[in-house]
């Protein structure tokens, strides 16, 4: 508990705290899950599916030694074809493709025309790719010459080129703004900027429960959970953050929705920088292994990559953090894995909790 409040005291003054909304709601009687009147967030739901779907191509081929079928990722990326073996998915009508950072559409169908490369069957080292195994042999990645794990890479990538690229809209004065209506009620979905305001939940990967229940959670609803203990993210991101501005909007309280927007990009950031540390740590830890090394450091790589699709990031640490480490895991040094956690441990002020993330 005290490592948890001095935490608190160091990070005040780059995170800003919201105060406990005082408003009701008529919506729900209880205030600690989203359970709000009108709500459907089935298309980021959807999106999310379709994810764990193209990763299961990936790890199938990783099981039975065979290529990665990247003519299903990319009909999966669109939803052409009828890829997807879920009919819900298919007969849908959306796509992750349409909703991806434009600036980052070919980073990420490079990712995917890579790996097409790849010879699962192959056993990887330092300049060529294929499929690394933990030293103890219970553990294996497909990875390329870099040493850059695929599957962690695509997903971690899509956390920020997808997900909180579309959190971010979502929460834009475009979305939620005095100019969006939040008058008229459409019966399912609540007013426009309410509706907006669920979408935005829909892709943090939270069921309406969290965070009293946790069973069911899924991408950085997960992570963030995962860190919560000494973060504290949980009341970040869903009293502080996803209620309070959903409660704001039903009473038309603007400041308080601005406030929670603030609090929820942050806490995103905060989710994909903690949980970099983390990785990094066991990357430090398992420095000899050439699989878990890699696998840990492609997760690190994706989650500081996806910094940078917040507008409210602080700084460049996160970039610094990446070229520190290289894009090479096969070489890396020790000293670049410590170098790189420094930058984020310093910049975010968490040296009270760095060795325990």
């Amino acid at each position: 508990m005290k490592r948890v409040i001095l935490l608190i005291t160091t990070m005040s003054l780059f995170f800003i705290s919201c105060s406990d909304d005082s408003t009701t709601n008529p919506d729900t009687k209880d205030l600690s899950v989203y359970s709000f009147d009108n709500v459907d967030y089935s298309g980021q739901t959807t999106r999310l599916e379709m994810i764990k779907e193209m990763d299961a191509v990936i790890q199938e081929a990783k099981a039975n030694g065979t290529a990665i079928d990247i003519e299903k990722l990319n009909a999966m990326l669109k939803n052409e074809g009828n890829p997807f073996t879920s009919a819900e998915l298919n007969e849908s009508g959306k796509d992750i493709y349409s909703k991806i950072d434009p600036s980052r559409v070919i980073f990420i169908t490079n990712l995917i025309t890579d790996m097409g490369r790849i010879n699962t069957t192959t056993k990887a080292k330092s300049g060529e790719g294929g499929l690394v195994t933990s030293a103890d042999g219970t553990k294996s990645y497909i990875v390329n010459s870099k040493g850059w794990d695929y599957g962690e890479f695509l997903e971690k990538c899509l956390m920020g080129a997808l997900m909180l690229h579309q959190v971010v809209g979502y929460t834009s004065e475009d979305k939620i703004g005095a100019s969006v209506d939040n008058t008229t009620v459409i019966e399912g979905e609540g007013t426009a900027m309410q509706h907006h305001w669920d979408e935005a939940f829909g892709y943090f990967g939270a069921t309406k429960k969290f965070p009293k229940e946790i069973e069911g959670i899924s991408f950085v609803a997960k992570y963030a959970n995962g860190r919560d203990a000494l973060v504290g993210l949980n009341d970040m991101l869903m009293k502080n953050g996803y209620l309070k501005g959903r409660i704001a909007i039903n009473n038309n309280d603007d400041e308080a929705k601005w406030e929670a927007v603030k609090e929820i990009r942050k806490g995103w950031e905060l989710t994909f920088v903690t949980t970099a540390i983390h990785y990094l740590n066991v990357a430090k830890a398992n420095y000899t292994d050439d699989a878990i090394r890699s696998h840990t450091l492609s997760e690190c790589f994706g989650f500081l990559w996806s910094v940078q699709f917040s507008p409210d990031k602080n700084g460049t640490y996160y970039q610094d953090a990446l070229n520190r480490l290289g894009e090479n895991f096969w070489n890396i040094q020790l000293e670049n894995i410590d170098g790189a956690r420094e930058i984020l441990v310093n910049g975010y002020n968490l040296q009270n909790i760095a060795n325990d993330l």
